[in-house]
């Protein structure tokens, strides 16, 4: 064991050999030429194994170095060994100080390099993407609610942020150089949040709302103040023929701190265990149990399947019916790869589901396909709610099916209570029933779960309006049009919200505005003003509206006789409708049966064949459903006819 005198002449030769001065000098270097070879390698597509090659070397090289330091030492003549010079003739000092700067120069690089991969990280996560909105889109329209003082649901939510766990998964960035692979990274990042939907004690935002944010480059601060949320994952992905590599981050939303990050470099083939790995370590990071229910297998062990699968799932969200067609002829090859393909099956069904109101299919033929394929799917597995809410969503409770949807939406919600759609489609259905306390409430939820998907806000806004809630009703609709100012079908609770408060003014300069600048509003504009005529009281204008609307039924395809039965009844009674009534019942309008109009025959009219039309089969069992249902209040637009 070396005296302490020892060791300081041992310090001190190794300070005089520059040793500590090269070894250092060495790291930064080294580590520097690392991050540039990372950026190269990574931009050819080389494989990850270059880069821990050159890793290998360095390590390898770090003793090597210190070593030459220690033996040998840099003279005017060359290299020579320390102990052939004289010491009164070494150059050491010179060469210190030589390194001293090269130290200096090797760190400032360094510095550089970490700026320049944060900044330019940034700008790609704002580049990448695609079809972005504008920051006032997606913050307006909270403001303007919030002024109103009618969003009672989102000031809850926002309780609600801050006392339980939360998180909003934004898409994640697509770094691939195939524009194609879009389908890819967003659909990992929808994995990946409904796997943490599952969680229970975890407050899940919706996709719609959280994939707003793609392609901006907002605060997480703003984002968790948009989505009521105290955490926002996100993340990269960069693809290159069976190699993926995973970039994600874990970001608190009220300080900026990072609570967890991490990379992932693997193989196509493990990709179902880099989702398990993400999730475990968010739930970890956010001190959460993870439920039972997180540990299941892969979905499919076909890997083309599986890619197949979130490319249908990617058209689907898009809705429209060319996206849809083609999501459903997908789906179908998913489950030609993997006839196994549990969510493949009910994917499929959901999608059929939606066709009768998104591509016109024939209703029929969307219940037989749904039914088949929910079947399989909860034949695979039984505890996905997607079939169980395919099943409900389809029944047009003509047939005495509104046990059976009861049932199904039931079982949908106690499997995933925090997945949005389950929860918008049951408050519809439980508004449709009558049931209006609670649909008023799962509604509120809807909201507060996804509060920048516009359907919510106007969902919602049709549940007060149907319960005199008008001026709170007109608040949500207000938000629903400035979230999706060109969507047809997002303009119409403004205007029934706008017409019931009078502000008739208003209701007809936004209907004319909407003429002018909303795509395929046409189908909406008759039934706009007849509902804006039958507010003001003016039957004349509603006879010629009427009139028009029935002359040209095959064009409106919205509704048509089920709108012109309810006017009729008012302008002429119950039995005058019947006819109307009939053709509404063939052709399966949803209006028909929509509480807002017809809740209860006999509140309309005492007219026998009006009433005897309500008791056909299926008809009569909704009717009884209702009754049941309803507690006496006052309900829809009915009002009464003042005779002249």
């Amino acid at each position: 064991m070396p005296r302490d005198g020892e060791l300081v002449n041992l310090l001190g030769e190794l300070k005089r050999r520059n040793v500590f001065r090269v070894g250092i000098a060495y790291l930064l270097g080294a580590w520097v030429l690392l991050q540039i070879a990372d950026f190269i390698l990574d931009v050819i597509g080389a494989p990850s194994w270059a880069l821990q090659a050159l890793v290998m070397v360095a390590v390898i090289g770090m003793p090597v170095v210190l070593i030459f330091a220690w033996v040998f030492e840099i003279t005017p003549e060359g290299i020579k060994r320390e102990s052939e010079i004289d010491r009164t003739a070494s150059i050491a000092p010179q060469t210190g100080r030589k390194l001293d700067r090269a130290i200096i120069i090797f760190l400032a690089a360094a510095v550089i390099v970490l700026l320049a991969d944060r900044f330019t990280s940034r700008e790609q996560s704002a580049e990448k993407g695609s079809e972005p909105l504008s920051r006032e889109t997606t913050a307006q329209p909270m403001a303007i609610a919030d002024k109103k003082g009618g969003l009672t649901s989102t000031d809850t939510a926002a309780a609600e942020a801050t006392d339980s766990p939360s998180i909003a998964v934004l898409p994640f960035v697509n770094m691939s150089s195939d524009p194609e692979q879009e389908y890819f990274s967003d659909g990992l990042a929808e994995e990946l949040l409904n796997r943490l939907a599952k969680i229970d004690s975890l407050r899940v935002a919706a996709r719609t709302s959280s994939f707003q944010f793609k392609g901006q480059n907002l605060d997480v601060a703003d984002i968790g103040r948009q989505l009521n949320v105290t955490n926002v994952l996100e993340g990269s992905v960069r693809k290159a023929g069976n190699r993926v590599r995973i970039t994600t981050q874990l970001i608190n939303t009220q300080n900026g701190y990072h609570l967890w990050s991490e990379t992932y470099e693997r193989e196509m083939d493990d990709i179902f265990g880099i989702q398990d790995e993400i999730s475990g370590a968010i739930t970890n990071a956010l001190k959460l149990k993870l439920g039972m229910q997180e540990v299941q297998g892969p979905p499919t062990n076909n890997l083309e399947a599986y890619q197949i699968f979130l490319q249908a799932r990617f058209l689907l969200a898009k809705r429209g019916a060319a996206n849809m067609h083609q999501a459903i002829s997908l789906f179908d090859r998913a489950i030609e790869l993997d006839p196994a393909f549990a969510r493949a099956y009910s994917g499929a069904a959901f999608t059929w589901a939606l066709m009768p109101s998104y591509a016109g299919v024939d209703t029929q033929i969307a219940r037989q396909r749904v039914q088949a394929l929910a079947t399989r799917a909860l034949e695979l597995n039984p505890n996905n709610p997607e079939p169980y809410v395919a099943q409900a969503r389809i029944q047009r409770y003509y047939e005495g099916a509104v046990g059976v949807a009861q049932r199904d939406f039931e079982k949908a919600y106690q499997l995933a209570p925090n997945d949005v759609d389950v929860v918008n489609l049951y408050g519809d259905f439980l508004f449709l029933t009558g049931r209006l306390d609670e649909a008023e409430a799962m509604e509120r939820r809807a909201v507060d779960l996804d509060p920048l998907a516009a359907v919510h806000h106007a969902d919602l806004s049709f549940v007060l309006l149907a319960r005199h809630k008008n001026t709170e009703a007109l608040t949500f609709a207000r938000t629903s049009s400035q979230l999706e100012p060109n969507v047809p079908d997002r303009q119409d609770a403004l205007v029934y919200a706008l017409a019931v408060n009078g502000e008739f003014d208003e209701t007809r300069q936004f209907i004319e505005r909407a003429v002018e600048q909303v795509e395929g509003v046409e189908a909406f504009v008759n039934a706009w003003r007849c509902f804006l005529a039958y507010q003001m009281g003016d039957e004349k204008r509603l006879r010629t509206l009427l009139a028009e609307r029935l002359a040209e039924a095959d064009e409106f395809k919205f509704n048509t006789y089920s709108v012109a039965a309810w006017y009729t009844v008012w302008l002429d009674g119950g039995s005058a409708a019947v006819p109307l009534l009939q053709k509404a019942l063939e052709a399966e309008e949803y209006m028909l049966t929509w509480p807002e109009m017809f809740f209860l025959p006999e509140l309309l009219s005492d007219d026998p064949d009006f009433l005897a039309f309500w008791e056909q089969p299926g008809l009569r069992e909704l009717m009884a459903v209702r009754r049941a249902n309803w507690k006496g209040e006052r309900l829809g637009y009915w009002k009464k006819r003042e005779q002249p």
